[in-house]
């Protein structure tokens, strides 16, 4: 009988051997098993051939042969104990041994794999025999062992143990998926310890632990690349769906829940089978595979939405198996997404539309209602500035809200209204339904939006009435707003409709402004000169005038174009062309020998904003060596009074620097005797038209006598424009006028002409 179990047994190890290395080809066919691949893979290697060597040992009739196979199993042995370590420190992440250790370890294994090789040659560790069998077959084993195998058999159980010692460790923290794992390992080297400890202590013939070292190679594998990865994937799969906040309901074929989570269970209100009957009834198509919707629900007390998604599952064979819902909670996304659309469509401070909400609602509006007759109203604060500046932005703000408070009450359901810009807003409103007097009463209350009882808020409103659907909303808005620039300087007018000359003006306006820098670059805006004629009737000079000759259009007249440059900022570009032209023609007149007589230029309130007036001035009369005394500046007391803290010094730096400083148009403004207190000018300037204006000649006339008396006490020169009689002549001189201007004399003619005909001429008076 046990010649014949020696039989078996050697069967055994090489039916084991086949399953290690099956295993072992099976782990290079699997998908990578992160980084327990290698050490799997050195177990399943080696296990394998240490297996086969003791078979192959046993069969073997060569003692010499026996000698050559004992000693490679026992190498191979040392590679199992070794691939098994490598396995426990790698996927329990225990023990990470130190260098010094796994050197440790690495010398001995070669010094035990020395000590194989050398006992093939000459027995020191262990010696072999041949024993015949009943069948008259040889078989070999180790018959005798010496203290030397004692080194082997002490670095086996030592890594055993530390083996041991690290399952224990890692069964008793790991969950219950992974306990069996690691207990059966743990078991199965605990009865490889027992044979193996029996096969030394009764020197038996055949090492049954072989057998038991090959069924813990195959629980590793086992182990590691199919039970761990399924249970795992299964306990893993119930207890995400079981604790994922979306809802997850899975039926079978036959409708029938066969799980749910709780957050599903919480959306159907624990209702779940007459949930699922009504989802088959009102959303699924019939027949569909593939489906979701869009659904909100009140839950806790709040509104939730979610999208619900139903989806068929079929197996390979295309077997329809069941189906799953997933239920899932949209309610943060859907609130991000209306809060960034209404910061996207709506005005921050007023909350209304914004200007590209509003075009976009209206053109919809208008779109959808071709037979509707639709008007665009556009309100403009004037001057809102001064209310931040004045009563500060909160109080700006009130008032834009206040604003947007009252088109919120005006509005129907069927009108749309927004905010264009800071303190312009719009309607998009049906025309009959506009009520004109309904919102000027709103209007009126205005007024009072501030605390100041003085001043008050002003509001004018624009009306385009829709004929061209076609034209775009912002092109509808820019004509209601032309409509209020007709009224923007009027405190009584508040409503204004548009015109179509409007827009032609308009176009005309930007004809001018896009034409201003070819004119500019190409000499088409060219010098005037009006002569100004000494109480003697000698010329002293004459005012510098700017004429526009247009190669097309000729002569253009300044009121077409300077109010339009002076909106928008041209006219100090036209201002400094023509003041170094003035200085050129001073220039020339020095080089003739015409050192007293002077040109008179015009400074406009803007350029004191836009230009360093000081700085172009006087760098202008160095660089063509002038007196500055020769370069008369023409100054309204508008543009000086609108900003006195600034202006007044800049003209006391022009003065001490040696211009001669003339106060243009005295007598227009509100404060002039105010002008003539603070402002320091050499020449006062007055207008004919004083007369003319009025009905009470005698007053008028009495009122510019002691104007020119006031000159002369401050001891300026008075010049008086718009000259046009004798008789207005004789009336100036009289009171003592010094220098006259006027048609009476000359009109505005070019620079050249009045240097041939004028300047050196003498009129009688």
């Amino acid at each position: 009988m046990g010649d014949f179990m020696k039989w078996v047994s050697a069967v055994l190890l090489y039916l084991s051997a086949v399953l290690v290395f099956g295993c072992l080809i099976y782990s290079f066919r699997k998908p990578r098993q992160l980084s327990i691949e290698p050490p799997l893979r050195m177990l399943l290697g080696s296990a394998g051939v240490a297996l086969f060597l003791n078979a192959t040992a046993m069969l073997t009739t060569s003692l010499q042969m026996s000698y050559f196979l004992f000693g490679a199993y026992h190498i191979a042995m040392d590679f199992v104990i070794n691939g098994m370590m490598a396995f426990v420190r790698r996927y329990t992440g225990l023990r990470d041994y130190n260098q010094k250790v796994q050197t440790g370890f690495g010398i001995a294994a070669i010094l035990d794999a020395v000590l194989m090789v050398i006992n093939c040659f000459q027995p020191i560790v262990f010696e072999c025999e041949r024993i015949p069998d009943q069948f008259g077959s040889l078989f070999c084993h180790i018959s005798s062992k010496s203290y030397l195998y004692g080194f082997h058999v002490i670095l086996i159980y030592v890594m055993i143990v530390i083996l041991l010692f690290d399952l224990i460790r890692k069964m008793l923290q790991s969950p219950k998926i992974y306990k069996l794992k690691y207990a059966v390992i743990l078991v199965l080297d605990c009865i490889v310890v027992i044979c193996h400890t029996i096969y030394l202590q009764f020197n038996t013939v055949i090492d049954y632990s072989l057998l038991w070292y090959a069924a813990v190679a195959f629980s590793v594998f086992y182990f590691s690349t199919t039970y761990i990865p399924r249970g795992l994937m299964d306990k893993l799969l119930y207890f995400t769906i079981s604790n994922m906040q979306d809802g997850i309901i899975c039926l079978d074929i036959e409708n029938k829940c066969v799980h749910a989570n709780r957050t599903a269970k919480i959306y159907c209100d624990f209702e779940m089978d007459q949930q699922i009957q009504t989802w088959f009834m009102e959303e699924i198509p019939s027949g569909a595979e593939d489906y979701y919707w869009d659904a909100k629900r009140r839950i806790n007390g709040s509104m939730r939405y979610y999208r619900i998604q139903y989806q068929k599952i079929f197996d390979v064979q295309s077997k329809y198996l069941g189906c799953f819902f997933i239920i899932q909670d949209c309610t943060k996304e859907t609130e991000r997404f209306e809060s960034e659309k209404y910061r996207a469509t709506h005005d921050a401070l007023t909350g209304i539309y914004n200007k590209e909400y509003f075009y976009e609602t209206t053109r919809e509006k208008i779109t959808q209602n071709p037979l509707q007759e639709y008007c665009i109203v556009c309100t403009d604060v004037k001057n809102f500035k001064l209310v931040n500046d004045m009563f500060g932005v909160q109080t700006g703000d009130k008032l834009l809200l206040r604003i947007a408070g009252i088109l919120r009450s005006l509005a129907g359901e069927s009108w749309v209204y927004g905010r264009l810009t800071a303190d312009r807003f719009a309607l998009c409103v049906p025309q009959e339904e506009f009520d004109e007097e309904q919102i000027l009463k709103k209007i009126v209350r205005m007024a009072k939006l501030t605390e100041d009882t003085v001043f008050k808020v002003h509001i004018h409103i624009g009306v385009y009435l829709v004929e061209d659907k076609t034209l775009g909303i912002s092109m509808m808005c820019d004509r209601a707003n032309l409509a209020i620039k007709t009224i923007k300087d009027s405190y009584q007018n508040i409503v204004a409709y548009y015109k179509e000359n409007l827009r032609e003006s308009t176009i005309n306006e930007q004809k001018v402004i896009s034409e201003f820098e070819d004119a500019i670059r190409d000499g088409q805006f060219q010098a005037y000169v009006q002569p100004q004629v000494a109480a003697n009737g000698k010329i002293r000079g004459g005012e510098m005038l700017v004429r526009w000759v247009h190669p097309q259009k000729g002569m253009i007249p300044p009121g077409e174009f300077i109010g339009i440059f002076e909106q928008t900022g041209f006219i100090s570009r036209l201002d400094a062309y023509m003041w170094e032209t003035a200085c050129m023609r001073l220039q020339r007149w020095k080089n003739a020998g015409l050192t007293e007589n002077y040109l008179s230029i015009n400074i406009s309130q803007k350029d004191f904003y836009l230009l360093d007036v000081y700085k172009i001035l006087t760098g202008l009369v160095k660089y063509y060596d002038l007196n500055p005394r020769n370069l008369h500046l023409e100054i309204t007391e508008t543009a000086v009074m609108s900003n006195p803290q600034a202006q007044l010094p800049l003209i006391a730096k022009l003065r001490n620097y040696g211009f001669l400083v003339e106060i243009d148009d005295f007598g227009s403004g509100y404060s002039s005797l105010n002008t003539l207190k603070d402002l320091q000018a050499d020449i006062l300037k007055i207008d004919m038209g004083f007369l003319s204006k009025t009905a009470h000649q005698g007053r008028s006339k009495l009122i510019l006598q002691m104007i020119i008396a006031l000159a002369k006490a401050l001891r300026m020169e008075v010049i008086t424009e718009g000259v046009e009689t004798q008789d207005q002549v004789d009336f100036l001189k009289a009171y003592g006028c010094d220098i006259f201007q006027g048609y009476y004399f000359a009109k505005p003619l070019p620079v050249m002409e009045f240097e041939m005909q004028y300047l050196n001429r003498t009129f009688k008076i």
